[in-house]
């Protein structure tokens, strides 16, 4: 699953409950999975485009359009 996002991926835990959404263009890596698990964890619920955007703030799929 690693490399470039080619459609939006939704993470999921071990109850199907959702942990967070991945927009196209993302790319994932391991180290990245495991950032997302660690700050699931902290948070305990599911992730928000803000808290991906803190997590990996140069991650060009994450910055806001412009229309």
């Amino acid at each position: 699953m690693k490399g470039k996002l080619t459609e939006p991926r939704v993470i999921t835990d071990y109850r199907g409950e959702p942990v967070c959404i991945l927009p196209i263009g993302f790319y994932f890596t391991d180290d990245r999975w495991q950032a997302i698990w660690q700050r699931f964890e902290e948070k305990e619920e599911a992730l928000s485009h803000e808290d991906l955007r803190t997590l990996f703030p140069d991650e060009p799929a994450l910055v806001p359009r412009i229309s």
